[in-house]
């Protein structure tokens, strides 16, 4: 009998060539003139159309949103689009902000490096690439992290330093970044800042609550079945009201261990007396444990069960100075396998409950009001760790789980008249917040561009600066985000006499004039920059006209944007799957019936 292999699934591929230089120019372009085009005081927000039904498209300046909506119908510039997104995502994940900064210098070294390599056929890519990781990290970072200035110690001092970076990353809102400084200044820097959304005329609240910040969230706490406890879609996260806590310093393996515990809490849940949310703290979990609570916790009329996994540092028994920590906020008991069995629980071992807990992507919060003697006796016991704590590092982390137990969590309120107005003004908000935060950490810079100017300056004096990929590669790339905010405000880069003027190309120019009026006072170690909202040149220290930008959002976005473009601009071929219109309509559907069913399920959606 004769047998045939099943036909393997049928692929569009595209070799080396012009067809694919071009497609990868065109789509970087086209994401950078449309993520670009929101930067500066110039830039302009973008109208995006919404996936669920009966929700209003949204309004966002944020670099990132914009990114993240994106679509293109041919599947080679797609695929193309979804690999250039990861840099400003890894951006805003890791810094917060930076994330158009990221995508315009992509775009930049993306197309200057594929126009060198088609003129100088002979050089190797993979030399190329890695030439620019070199000067990454021999100059780039070196430098970058040189020209920062540290966040001062006290609040007092800082404030004006973090009113300007909040400002700048807000957009200009000095309303904005205002109410940011607040919720610092009422949280700490250790503490932890909650943004919400509310209807009304547009203004900023802040106010302070008692809260413990968690860093972990539901994906490495669900692992592939975080999907399933998601009880609010439309912000991607698990909100659970009036929760209790059970806490286990061991590996829950089988879920017939907890079974007992469960059934007593679904039985006081039944009579009225308990919450019917649970949250499950541990070193670990199962994959069939997570398997049985994420498949019960969607149903009706059962108790909600999220499982936490307890975060681990560096530290000896983290995990149970993590437990140690809750269990004073909470008042629950703390179980092990020996001494203290979870079989021996009782429905009164797990404190008193907590007003909410939300699980975000990477961050969880809890809020409530802890015992205040409970509370201090902890505090009291971790400043005597202090005394004797033998590393920097075991300090470190002492005030900081000291900090999580006193400082709060800063609520910022933002109230807007429409969806659209919320969104874009959130997602400001999310920024000025995490730029502090990278600033309190890793310190700032000069902002307008002052940093990438700097770097520029520093390649041009080291030893790489007769190499090809500085003066052709790397330089005109670094100064494409700084063109790119002054053009947005109007800016041109031809010269005044006009573009067929004999005289020197650069020098009559706007654009460039400015770029040089910063770079001439390098050598006087002053920092000035472009004021883009007053149009005209300041000193970035300026108490009355500081511009300045957190250093992890320009680091990062450098880091990341090389990462990218060094594959994207040597790019050698792609191969996609085929579009299926009919499948495409259908998977549609099936999620806009997916999405709109869980928000039946959830119509409050409940907000901290």
């Amino acid at each position: 009998m004769e047998y045939r292999k099943v036909k393997s699934v049928a692929k569009r591929v595209v070799t080396k060539g012009d067809f694919l230089s071009q497609k990868i120019l065109n789509t970087m372009k086209t994401i950078s003139d449309i993520v670009g085009g929101t930067l500066g005081p110039g830039g302009q927000p973008v109208l995006i159309e919404r996936q669920e039904l009966n929700i209003c498209p949204v309004i966002s300046k944020d670099g990132v949103s914009v990114f993240k909506s994106i679509g293109f119908l041919d599947p080679v510039s797609h695929c193309i689009m979804e690999s250039a997104r990861d840099a400003a995502v890894k951006t805003g994940n890791d810094a917060g902000d930076g994330t158009t900064t990221a995508t315009i210098l992509a775009e930049s070294i993306v197309r200057n490096l594929n126009n060198y390599l088609k003129i100088n056929t002979k050089v190797s890519p993979q030399k190329i690439t890695r030439k620019i990781e070199e000067i990454f990290d021999n100059i780039i970072e070196p430098t970058l992290n040189e020209v920062s200035i540290k966040m001062p110690n006290s609040m007092e001092e800082a404030k004006p330093f973090m009113r300007a970076i909040a400002r700048i990353s807000a957009n200009g809102d000095e309303k904005l970044a205002d109410a940011v400084v607040n919720c610092f200044e009422l949280c700490g820097d250790e503490g932890n800042v909650t943004i919400i959304e509310s209807s009304g005329p547009s203004h900023y609240e802040v106010e302070r609550i008692e809260g413990f910040p968690i860093p972990i969230g539901y994906e490495e706490s669900c692992a592939k079945f975080f999907p399933a406890f998601i009880n609010d879609p439309a912000k991607q996260r698990v909100f659970l009201s009036k929760p209790v806590f059970v806490l286990y310093h061991g590996r829950i393996s089988e879920t017939q261990l907890i079974v007992k515990l469960m059934m007593d809490i679904s039985d006081a849940w039944q009579n009225k007396d308990f919450t019917s949310n649970v949250i499950l703290v541990s070193c670990g979990f199962s994959e069939s444990v997570l398997a049985d609570l994420a498949g019960n916790f969607p149903l009706p009329n059962t108790i909600n069960v999220f499982p936490l996994v307890a975060p681990m540092n560096a530290i000896l028994n983290s995990q149970m100075h993590f437990l140690q920590d809750l269990s004073a906020f909470t008042g629950a008991k703390i179980f092990d396998p020996l001494s203290n069995p979870i079989s021996k629980a009782t429905v009164e071992d797990l404190g008193s409950t907590m007003e909410s807990f939300e699980v975000l992507r990477f961050r969880s919060t809890l809020v409530g009001n802890p015992d205040e003697i409970e509370i201090f006796d902890r505090i009291s016991g971790l400043k005597e760790q202090l005394k004797t704590a033998e590393s920097k590092y075991e300090v470190s982390i002492l005030n900081e789980r000291i900090a999580k137990l006193t400082g709060g969590i800063a609520r910022l309120k933002v109230v807007g008249s429409s969806n659209g107005e919320l969104r874009e003004k959130k997602d400001r908000a999310e920024d000025a917040v995490c730029a502090i935060r990278g600033s309190i950490k890793s310190g700032f810079l000069p902002g307008g561009g002052w940093g990438l100017l700097k770097v520029c300056d520093k390649l041009s004096e080291s030893e790489y600066y007769d190499d090809d990929v500085v003066t052709k590669i790397l330089i005109p790339s670094l100064k494409e985000p700084i063109v790119r905010l002054l053009s947005n405000v109007g800016l041109s880069s031809e010269r005044q006499n006009g573009p067929t003027d004999p005289g020197p190309p650069l020098e009559n120019s706007e654009l460039d004039s400015i770029i040089y009026a910063i770079e001439d006072n390098f050598e006087d170690n002053k920092t000035i920059v472009y004021d883009a909202q007053e149009r005209k040149l300041v000193d970035a220290l300026d108490p009355k006209n500081m511009i300045l930008d957190s250093l992890p959002a320009v680091l990062e976005a450098v880091r990341n944007a090389i990462s990218i473009a060094s594959l994207l601009g040597t790019l050698g071929g792609v191969v996609v799957f085929e579009r299926d219109d009919v499948l495409e309509r259908t998977e549609s559907s099936d999620t806009n019936r997916f999405l709109r069913d869980a928000g039946a399920e959830n119509p409050a959606n409940e907000r901290i």
